[in-house]
């Protein structure tokens, strides 16, 4: 499985052990998963689900050579840079975490925000 939910309603995915490239990868396997329906438990219908937050372990590099993170910084790249979301960094989460609220991911699906000015 790409990720999975938590009783939050937010999905989670932990990139722990994986190569750089490889983790970019899941990353967007798990959001297109979340975007289109499909991943955990996921029965395929017409009507979309509401979206959660994504929760993205990447740990901070301890286990990477010279303890210097390489997936967290080449994931934050993709996201912001290749995909345009907005991704948060927060205490709450912990330093090996990342957030894509769930506003960002309903505006990747295509969904307008009802507070953005168009």
């Amino acid at each position: 499985l790409s990720y999975r939910m938590l009783p939050t309603g937010e999905a989670i995915m932990d990139l722990h052990g994986l190569p750089a490239e490889v983790a970019k990868i899941a990353v967007q396997v798990a959001l297109e998963d979340l975007l289109l329906g499909g991943g955990p438990g996921a029965k395929r219908t017409n009507a979309p689900k509401k979206l959660g937050d994504l929760i993205i372990i990447t740990g901070i590099g301890k286990h990477s050579r010279g303890g210097v993170a390489v997936v967290r910084p080449a994931v934050i790249e993709f996201l912001r840079d290749q995909l345009q979301l907005v991704v948060l960094e927060t205490r709450r989460d912990g330093p090996g975490r990342l957030r894509i609220p769930a506003r960002e991911l309903e505006r990747l699906r295509g969904v307008p925000d009802p507070g953005r000015q168009q």
